[in-house]
C-alpha cells in the first residue's frame, strides 16, 4: 500500500511539474509541491540519515517566510524549484528501467572489464563516465559487480595480492569516472541546478570547457594510476573477447549520442531550454528502448510485454528514489528560501570580509564544499546554496561560465572524497573497503592532485573568460 502510494506521489510531482512548465498551469505548481510532501510522510522511515537531515533544514527554513516579503511568491518559487529537481531525477529513472535489462550494457560493460591492465584503467574510467549519462548510479552496480565477478582467485592466477590489487585499481577507475559526470553530462542534476541557480548562464558555455576538464582529469588519474603500480610486473595473460563485442560498444555510443543530440536539437528549435528538452525526452527515449527490446514478440506482442515490465519495475523505482527525489527537492526548496531571505548586498558584505575576488574565490569555494562534504553536506545542497549566494557573478570578478566551472569542480571533488555520497558507499561495498578507506587511504594522492589541477586550471581559463 506504502508503495503504490509513494508511486502515485511520484506520478503527481511529475504531471504537477510538466504542467506548470508548459502550460503555466498555477494550480499544478501547488499539487506537485502537495505531492512531495506526501511523498516524504509516506517514504520518511525509508528516507536515508543525511536526506532526512536536509529535508528538516528545509522545512525549518519555512520559518523564514514569516520575515520575507511576499512569502506566498516565495514559497511558490521553493516549491517550483524543488519539484523541478525532483522530476528531473524521475525522468532520468526511465533511462535506468530501460538500461538494467539490455544485453548491449551487459556486453560492453565485460568487455571493458577484461582489457588489459595498460588499458584496463583508462577504458573503465571512461565506460563509467558513457554509461553513467544513462544509468547514474546505476552504472557503479552494473560494472562494479562486473569487476567483482570477474576478478576471481583463479584469474589472478591464486595470487590475494593481484586480486587486491586489481580490485582496488577498478574501483578507483570507476569512482574517478564516476565523478567527472558533473563537469560534462547533460543529463547530470548538477548541470539542472547551476542552469537554474545562475542567471544567463546557457550550456553552450559551459559544457565544451566542462567536457575538456573531465577528459584531462581521468587522463590525470591514469597517469597516477600507472606510475602507483609502475613496478608490478603480472603474469601474461590471454583476454579473450566476444566477436560482436565492438558491435555493442558502438550502438551504445549510437544510442548516447542520439540521445544527447536530440536533446540538444529540441533546445535549438523548440522554446524549451535544455533541462526540460532532456526532461521530456528522458521517458519517451526510455520507454522506446524497453520496447525495442521486446521486438522479438511482434507488433502485437511487444507493447503487452512493455507494458507488463513497467508493471513490474515501475514500482521497484520507489526504493532507489527515496533518498534521491528527497535530497534534490529538500536542497531546492532549501536553495529558494535562503536567497530570497538573504539580500545580494548580505552577500557581498560577507564576502569582502575574506578579501577574495575572481580564482581565489573559486578556489575557496571548492575547499567549503569538499570540507562540507567530509561532515555529510551533499554537493547538492552546498552547491545550490552557494549558486545561490554567488548569483550577482561580476560582482565578484567572474564570468558566469568561470563561477559554474568552479562549482562543477568542488562538486567532482565532493564525490571523489565524501564518505557519505552514495558512490563512496556503492564502492566501497564493492570493494568490500569502509567509505572513509577509500576517500582517504586509496583516492587521497588523487584528490590533492586533481585539486591543484583544477585551481591551476581555473586561473588558466580565467584569463579566456
Amino acid at each position: 500500500m506504502n508503495r503504490s502510494a509513494s508511486l502515485l506521489a511520484l506520478t503527481l510531482i511529475a504531471i504537477g511539474t510538466l504542467l506548470f512548465q508548459l502550460a503555466a498551469q498555477r494550480w499544478a505548481l501547488w499539487m506537485a509541491g502537495a505531492a512531495i510532501l506526501g511523498f516524504i510522510v509516506l517514504r520518511w522511515q525509508y528516507i536515508p540519515n543525511s536526506p532526512k537531515i536536509l529535508v528538516a533544514l528545509a522545512g525549518s527554513s519555512a520559518l523564514a517566510l514569516f520575515w520575507i516579503e511576499e512569502p506566498l511568491a516565495v514559497l511558490a518559487t521553493a516549491f517550483d524549484r524543488g519539484a523541478y529537481f525532483a522530476t528531473f531525477l524521475i525522468a532520468l529513472s526511465f533511462l535506468r528501467i530501460a538500461a538494467q535489462p539490455s544485453r548491449m550494457i551487459r556486453k560492453c560493460g565485460q568487455w571493458v572489464v577484461n582489457q588489459p591492465p595498460i588499458r584496463r584503467y583508462g577504458m573503465l574510467s571512461y565506460a563509467t563516465t558513457l554509461f553513467g549519462v544513462i544509468l547514474n548510479f546505476g552504472v557503479l552496480h552494473l560494472l562494479g559487480l562486473m569487476v567483482t565477478r570477474g576478478n576471481t582467485l583463479v584469474a589472478a592466477w591464486g595470487d590475494r595480492g593481484i586480486q587486491a590489487i586489481r580490485q582496488r585499481r577498478m574501483t578507483l577507475a570507476m569512482l574517478r569516472g564516476f565523478a567527472t559526470l558533473p563537469l560534462m553530462s547533460p543529463f547530470s542534476v548538477t548541470l539542472i541546478v547551476l542552469l537554474t541557480m545562475i542567471p544567463g548562464l546557457r550550456w553552450q558555455g559551459i559544457l565544451p570547457i566542462g567536457f575538456v576538464t573531465a577528459v584531462i582529469i581521468v587522463i590525470i588519474g591514469w597517469l597516477l594510476d600507472f606510475w602507483q603500480f609502475r613496478y608490478l610486473k603480472a603474469p601474461s595473460e590471454r583476454i579473450r573477447f566476444g566477436g560482436n563485442a565492438w558491435r555493442s560498444v558502438v550502438q551504445l555510443i549510437t544510442l548516447i549520442t542520439t540521445l544527447t543530440g536530440s536533446a540538444f536539437f529540441i533546445e535549438a528549435t523548440t522554446d524549451l531550454n535544455l533541462p526540460m528538452a532532456v526532461l521530456v525526452l528522458s521517458p519517451l527515449f526510455g520507454l522506446g528502448w524497453l520496447g525495442w527490446q521486446g521486438k522479438r514478440a511482434g507488433w502485437v506482442g511487444a507493447p503487452l510485454l512493455l507494458a507488463r515490465r513497467l508493471r513490474k519495475t515501475l514500482p521497484q523505482q520507489v526504493a532507489p528514489l527515496t533518498g534521491e527525489v528527497s535530497l534534490l527537492a529538500a536542497a531546492g526548496f532549501l536553495g529558494a528560501v535562503i536567497s530570497a531571505w538573504i539580500s545580494e548586498d548580505q552577500v557581498l558584505w560577507l564576502v569582502s570580509l575574506l578579501h577574495l575576488q575572481g580564482v581565489p574565490l573559486l578556489i575557496a569555494v571548492m575547499v567549503l564544499t569538499v570540507l562540507l562534504g567530509q561532515v555529510g553536506f551533499n554537493p547538492i545542497v552546498s552547491v545550490t546554496l552557494l549558486a545561490a549566494a554567488l548569483q550577482p557573478a561580476p560582482a565578484f570578478g567572474l564570468s558566469q561560465e568561470l563561477l559554474a566551472l568552479g562549482l562543477m569542480c568542488a562538486w567532482s571533488l565532493t564525490v571523489n572524497s565524501s564518505p557519505f555520497t552514495i558512490s563512496l558507499n556503492i564502492m566501497g561495498h564493492l570493494a568490500q573497503v569502509s567509505p572513509r578507506h577509500l576517500a582517504y587511504r586509496w583516492n587521497g594522492p588523487f584528490l590533492i592532485v586533481s585539486f591543484v589541477f583544477m585551481s591551476a586550471w581555473l586561473v588558466v581559463l580565467d584569463k579566456l573568460y
